[in-house]
């Protein structure tokens, strides 16, 4: 889609840009695995390059973005090359427009798993995962729109201890501009997840949602949307354990509320969602996060997350409930146009119901981000 587009948009004036930065760390964490009773703390080192692509005219846009990491430790069972690549494109039609998406992550469950299963283990195991999609919108009215959305991932693990799988998904809405503040939408979608187990789960998915995004201020942003979703699981029957099939229907949330201030920013979510884990499952995900940002100075930022949650698994059978809790706390500093120095604190803490872990994590990088370069024809 990325080369159509640029050729579709060769005959129009284009502009171009590259962008990357050089990252270095060393860091601290007395519990790298998040375990109750084995805990392991690890020094280590890490070096990232991340390098991005851009392409825009009148009525095309595209961008690539790869990054590669390299993480170390004294403890050689966490180390690990990870590699990041993303590509997007959208084009411009007189009434509409289309986009796509392609991605490939290749990291590991030490990076994914503390908001997922959040089993990390004594060892870090490999997690791939290839996505895909494709969308639309096109205008109904001055005031009204329609989309349609399309997705497709795949999750594998290089360890039998995690669960991956397949997910394929498809929306469809509209939206209606109901006020100059305010719009009304409403969706529709429908999923099917089935995961690589020996015994295998096939989960449906379909439901719906109503919501609004407004403008309350120059300073204030909202936007909430809530509906139900309806699941039917069927299980391998070659199993001589085999569950029986069930069907359930849940609760679905998305909101966010973003208030801006000449020097800091503060934004809050709130999200119920439904989605497949590591454990070849789909869980229920509730989770609340916030995050605050000031400009101390024209060079130096300071940055506070808090983040809390819990899941537990659809079907009520399955015990694998979860709370979990993370704060995070940083600051950077410019050193000079192209080179800033930042440190990091994340406190991280879960409950599975079998017992209590917490860690300690300390970061520090130095970074080294050059001028964008940018030019056009």
């Amino acid at each position: 889609m990325v080369v159509a587009l640029l050729t579709s948009a060769s005959g129009q004036a284009n502009e171009y840009s590259v962008d990357y930065r050089v990252s270095s760390g060393a860091s601290y964490n007395d519990n790298e695995g998040l375990s109750r009773e084995d805990e392991r703390a690890t020094y280590g080192a890490q070096v990232a390059l991340p390098i991005s692509f851009k392409m825009r005219s009148e009525q095309a846009s595209a961008s690539l973005l790869s990054e590669l990491k390299s993480y170390k430790f004294d403890d050689t069972g966490y180390n690990s090359n990870d590699q990041n690549f993303q590509g997007e494109a959208a084009y411009q039609l007189e009434n509409g427009s289309v986009n796509g998406n392609a991605g490939y992550m290749r990291g590991s469950t030490r990076g994914t798993e503390f908001l997922d299963t959040g089993r990390i283990g004594g060892v870090s195991t490999r997690v791939e995962r290839a996505t895909a999609g494709a969308g639309g919108a096109y205008v109904l009215t001055e005031k009204s729109r329609a989309s349609v959305t399309l997705r497709y991932e795949q999750t594998d693990y290089a360890s039998p201890r995690y669960i991956g799988g397949t997910v394929i998904a498809g929306t469809f809405g509209a939206a209606h501009q109901w006020t100059e503040r305010t719009s009304l939408s409403l969706r529709g979608n429908v999923a099917r997840y089935q995961n690589n187990a020996d015994r295998q789960t096939a989960s449906n998915a379909i439901g719906s949602q109503a919501g609004f995004a407004s403008v309350l201020s120059e300073n204030l942003d909202v936007n909430f949307a809530g509906g139900i979703t309806y699941v039917t699981t069927s299980f391998d029957t070659n199993s001589p354990i085999s569950r029986p099939d069930s069907d359930t229907t849940g609760y679905v949330v998305n909101g966010a509320v973003d208030y801006k201030q000449e020097r800091y920013l503060l934004s809050a979510t709130l999200v119920r969602n439904i989605r497949p884990t590591g454990d070849g499952e789909l869980n229920i995900f509730d989770q609340v996060n916030m995050t605050y940002r000031y400009q101390l100075s024209d060079l130096s930022v300071f940055d506070v997350s808090l983040l809390g949650g819990n899941t537990e698994a659809l079907e009520g059978a399955i015990d694998n409930d979860r709370r979990f809790a993370q704060i995070g706390l940083g600051i950077s500093y410019k050193l000079a146009e192209s080179w800033s120095i930042s440190s990091d604190y994340t406190f991280r803490y879960q409950d599975n119901g079998r017992g209590a872990a917490q860690s300690n994590a300390l970061k520090i990088n130095l970074t080294y981000t050059p001028k964008e370069y940018v030019w056009s024809r």
